[in-house]
């Protein structure tokens, strides 16, 4: 298990912050990441509100897929958490895994594809996402010694301002990719059903 504590922001371009990550850090993979979401039909994880506090997905790397959960920690009305433990596995058949969760009556609520780089700055991992369907993000995950989850989102808040992201504290996306997702198709059928 491990304890994760990240801050999310969603940009307008990656641009900006791709050309100052030299000055703290390197580039360390570019890569297409798959993520599908499961949630069980007996405890629905995306009934959840106002947010879920739990993830199980399947993520497919281009090197290796690993089935993961995830259950936040201290989750707030407005989406903020504290951290969130994790707990992951390497999955050698994920078809035959996928079988499995379908025969336990876990269904797919939703896949996430992304193109995501990588960028090792000592204290802190980046993520910049280019999310389909969504736009462009950054992720700051405190990976350093830190006294304490405070700290830490105190770290990832300021890293984020030597990027050059603007007033970070306020504008952190406190919630999945899953679930904005799901927001944004459920907003484009409800606006197709009032043009029809």
């Amino acid at each position: 298990m491990n304890v994760e504590v990240e801050i999310k922001i969603q940009l307008d371009s990656l641009e900006e912050v791709r050309k100052v990550l030299p000055e703290f850090g390197k580039l360390t993979k570019s890569i297409r990441q798959i993520d599908e979401y499961y949630t069980p039909y007996h405890r629905d994880f995306f009934a959840h509100k106002p947010h879920p506090i739990e993830w199980l997905r399947i993520r497919a790397n281009p090197d290796k897929v690993i089935f993961e959960y995830d259950k936040s920690i201290n989750k707030e009305a407005d989406g903020q958490q504290e951290c969130a433990h994790e707990y992951e596995t390497g999955l050698s058949q994920p078809n035959e895994f996928r079988k499995i969760l379908e025969f336990l009556d876990f269904k797919k609520v939703i896949t996430i594809n992304k193109q995501r780089e990588y960028w090792d700055c000592k204290d802190f991992e980046v993520a910049l996402d280019n999310v389909e369907g969504l736009g462009f993000f950054v992720e700051v995950e405190a990976k350093g010694n830190f006294e304490n989850t405070i700290k830490a989102k105190e770290g990832c808040i300021n890293f984020l301002k030597k990027l050059g992201v603007k007033n970070p504290e306020n504008n952190q996306i406190k919630t999945g990719y899953p679930v904005l997702l799901l927001k944004k198709l459920y907003q484009n059928n409800e606006k197709q059903k009032s043009v029809n």
